[in-house]
């Protein structure tokens, strides 16, 4: 979590699905959005609030660097994008 981050840097932001959701064929994450990173922490973690699973199974990748798997680090980031302001 000490690695740098652009919070203007466009990420897609994947959800991975409940095991009750997957049948013969279907992916195991979707592509919720492309979205600037400031964006996708704050959803993840204001707008998915009332469903746990959802959060902790959010996928960040970004072109720049490994995905963001960690609920722990996108609400460090959450953090970070709160008290940055937009470019």
């Amino acid at each position: 979590m000490t690695a740098a981050h652009d919070l203007d840097e466009m990420v897609d932001l994947l959800a991975l699905t409940r095991p009750y959701e997957r049948s013969a064929g279907m992916n195991m994450a979707c592509k919720v959005a492309t979205l600037p990173l400031r964006d996708a922490v704050t959803l993840v973690v204001e707008d998915w609030a009332d469903d746990k699973f959802k959060q902790l199974s959010a996928v960040i990748v970004r072109p720049s660097g490994p995905a963001i798997r960690s609920f722990e680090e996108i609400r460090h980031l959450y953090g970070k994008a709160e008290i940055s302001p937009a470019s």
